[in-house]
């Protein structure tokens, strides 16, 4: 037996298994996030340890010529769109994040070391950004700092216009 079904019931059925399937307030999808990982190095040029972690930062560093690099903490932080996060150095001093939004494949993200820098970056997924210059004992502290985010599927299917996520303004 064979049910031919309307082509308004058809619609109806789309329509409500789309209500069903809809994102939650709560999902990932309706709340874009950032994975922000961190990792925070003694630098020292004379000659000695590196750890494993390091040797790719190691050949970024390259020009500074540092012989030891020791991993002091790594974290990370999974942030939505006006959430700071915060990283305390060793050394008393604060590294906080910020991310803003995403436009062109690009988050940018507010990075701010009191005392030191204040910036908005704009930064690739996966792509790591180096902080460093803050002196502690006798060397230096260094941060690397790597976004890590899903990009829109409009996005990913290279529509003409940017698709743009911003922070939540504070009232809402």
């Amino acid at each position: 037996m064979r049910v031919a079904l309307s082509p308004q019931l058809g619609w109806l059925a789309a329509l409500v298994l789309g209500i069903l399937h809809a994102p939650q307030a709560g999902s990932a999808e309706a709340e874009p996030s950032v994975l922000v990982r961190t990792l925070v190095v003694h630098a020292e040029e004379k000659s000695g340890q590196v750890d494993w972690i390091c040797e790719k930062l190691k050949k970024k560093l390259a020009p500074m010529n540092f012989g030891t690099l020791r991993v002091v903490q790594q974290r990370q932080f999974k942030l939505r769109f006006g959430e700071q996060g915060a990283l305390s150095l060793p050394e008393g001093r604060e590294v906080r994040f910020l991310p803003i939004s995403v436009v062109h494949r690009q988050l940018h993200m507010q990075i701010e070391m009191p005392g030191l820098v204040n910036t908005r970056m704009r930064m690739v997924s996966g792509r790591g950004v180096i902080l460093g210059g803050v002196e502690h004992g006798d060397g230096y502290l260094i941060v690397h700092v790597i976004p890590s985010f899903r990009m829109p599927r409009s996005e990913t299917a290279r529509s003409q216009r940017p698709v743009l996520h911003r922070a939540k303004a504070p009232s809402e």
